[in-house]
């Protein structure tokens, strides 16, 4: 578009259309696992690890049940000691969002962005950076200067492929149509691996690499464009002229979170970042850049998790539930009804989420007139422990470059 890529505040503006479809369980399409799952996962006590975060977009698990969290608007990254106290790792710098953040061997991966989504490039920055244990902050490097040197989704067409010219004119010019992929960072996930660092980036719609010691990123894949069917319905709620009604919308594919699979494959969640259509999760092959849709129809999808024997949990934002496509099916089940569950990270036993990621009532969308008297938003975010009583991970998950997992007491 580009359109903003999704910080929470556009996240809330730009999907408002896919909040509509909540009641609908999600659907599921290529997904194929190897057997199917002997009991699917059941969740049981839930224990709340942490209140009054802002805006936890992103969570990482850590040792001794620490969980780090990124704060989106707050701009910060903070840490979660098994008491519920917070430790911050990093305070940010002012007017820059903090979207994303892993954890491996003791070190911790995130990103701190600004400029992103205003389609002025040389405005924006997309720092990756990393915290040790010790506490030494280190910028690994601007994301955002690589993505106007190389701009990996500019081989993407976005819009409408198939309307007439009386159609193309009847559509508002505010509504992106017809381009290509432009210059935009907005680094959403980070993962190491062994070799360098992956990067989901939702302004490149694309998966990156960086190496940690240079800082030199490539393009390991870049995702397809979304094919949304129009409908009447999405027709109106996106003022797009009646003429539209059966023809796709081909939107930005948005990547918000990934996870490593047993099977090696990455797995990458999708927002369409244009009008209707649902989200949706790919796999990645790391050494091919092959990229497969694997599952489909879901609402907002911001965080997935994928366990050893494969069952698949998705926070979807918007729907307010979490999610899981257990092992060896192709449909999406609804497991737990959250508030606003914006990530998952599952280790052992447990599944952890971070919940309430935006305040009730969500934000203004960006130009909409504010009331002066309106009281302010309250956050209260959290993070939470799901025990699974069934299809856990009993022996704990691996890195996902194949070092033991952080023991966790779990």
């Amino acid at each position: 578009m580009k359109k903003r890529t999704p910080s929470l505040l556009s996240l809330t503006a730009a999907t408002a259309l896919l909040a509509g479809l909540a009641g609908a369980p999600p659907a599921a399409a290529g997904y194929r696992g190897h057997h199917p799952s002997p009991q699917p996962p059941v969740a049981g006590e839930i224990t709340t690890v942490a209140t009054g975060l802002i805006t936890p977009l992103r969570i990482a698990l850590g040792s001794g049940r620490s969980v780090d969290v990124a704060q989106s608007i707050a701009g910060s990254v903070v840490r979660v000691g098994q008491g519920g106290g917070l430790t911050t790792l990093d305070p940010g710098i002012k007017d820059y969002a903090a979207d994303a953040v892993s954890r491996s061997r003791g070190t911790t991966y995130y990103t701190l962005t600004t400029g992103e989504g205003l389609g002025v490039p040389e405005n924006n920055v997309a720092l990756l950076r990393s915290v040790d244990r010790r506490g030494n902050i280190r910028t690994i490097t601007d994301l955002a200067e690589y993505e106007r040197r190389a701009n990996p989704d500019q081989v993407n067409t976005y819009g409408f492929r198939d309307l007439d010219a009386e159609c193309l004119a009847q559509i508002d010019p505010m509504i992106p149509n017809g381009y290509t992929g432009v210059q935009d960072s907005h680094p959403y996930d980070t993962m190491r691996i062994r070799g360098g660092i992956l990067v989901a980036d939702a302004g490149a719609n694309a998966i990156l690499k960086v190496s940690e010691r240079s800082g030199e990123t490539s393009t390991v894949a870049v995702l397809p464009p979304a094919a949304s069917p129009i409908t009447a319905q999405s027709a109106t709620e996106n003022r797009l002229p009646a003429c539209t009604v059966g023809h796709e919308y081909f939107a930005e594919p948005v990547p918000t979170d990934m996870a490593m699979g047993g099977d090696g494959r990455l797995y990458v969640a999708t927002l369409p970042g244009g009008p209707g259509g649902p989200g949706s999760i790919y796999t990645v092959n790391l050494r091919t850049g092959a990229v497969e849709l694997a599952a489909t129809g879901l609402v907002t999808p911001t965080g997935i998790a994928v366990s050893a024997r494969g069952d698949i949990y998705v926070a979807e934002l918007f729907a307010n539930r979490i999610s899981v496509i257990p092992r060896g099916t192709t449909t999406a089940q609804p497991f737990l009804e959250v508030v606003a569950p914006a990530d998952v990270e599952l280790r052992g036993s447990a599944l952890y989420a971070s919940t309430d990621a935006i305040p009730p009532g969500g934000f203004p969308e960006p130009g909409e007139p504010t009331d002066p008297n309106a009281p302010p938003p309250v956050f209260d975010g959290k993070v939470i422990r799901i025990q699974l009583t069934s299809g856990g991970d009993p022996r704990g998950l691996a890195e996902p470059d194949g070092a033991p997992a952080e023991p966790n007491n779990d």
